[in-house]
């Protein structure tokens, strides 16, 4: 690949965020977001969320997943920023982010491993199953060490926690 090749293709990407950021669409499920009293990802809704574990598991191991964990890492690199500032933005009015990183804080300090997930995410179930495998069979995580908390399960407590994460991390996902 040439550098005229690597250019034009980092042209287009920022070009697709540009207009992702700014399309009509993304602006609707943002507004959803933020109404709604749970935490949301862009796969819900999708044929993907509604999939059995099975497959998802699958696709997150497949060429087709690993497609959509690059082009997540371009969208970080694009856009990270403007995602991090939805989140937030979906946490509320009322959502203070002294008092809330601390309780993320406090929620880290809780376990040895402490895995924020979607219960729909291909790559949380991923995430899941690989602790899962050494969990209690590496001296370095003995059994009972991962903590795993659902966002969506949190409701409102979710979108700040998602919020928390994102703002100490300027990460939206996995």
């Amino acid at each position: 690949v040439s550098f005229k090749e690597m250019a034009v293709a980092f042209s287009l990407t920022k070009a697709f965020f540009e207009w992702f950021s700014a399309s009509d669409g993304v602006a609707a499920l943002h507004k959803k977001h933020i109404e709604g009293d749970v935490a949301l990802h862009m796969l819900k809704g999708t044929p993907m969320a509604a999939a059995p574990d099975s497959l998802k598991l699958d696709f997150a191991r497949s060429g087709a997943g690993q497609a959509v964990a690059n082009f997540m890492k371009a969208e970080q690199q694009h856009i990270g920023g403007w995602k991090v500032d939805r989140i937030v933005e979906a946490a509320g009015s009322e959502f203070n982010a002294v008092c809330w990183r601390q309780r993320l804080l406090e929620e880290v300090a809780s376990s040895q491993v402490v895995l924020f997930s979607f219960v729909d995410c291909p790559w949380c179930l991923l995430a899941k199953e690989r602790l899962a495998a050494i969990e209690g069979n590496e001296a370095w995580l003995p059994a009972g060490s991962v903590r795993t908390i659902e966002l969506e399960a949190r409701g409102r407590d979710g979108k700040a926690l998602r919020a928390a994460i994102a703002a100490a991390t300027g990460r939206t996902s996995m």
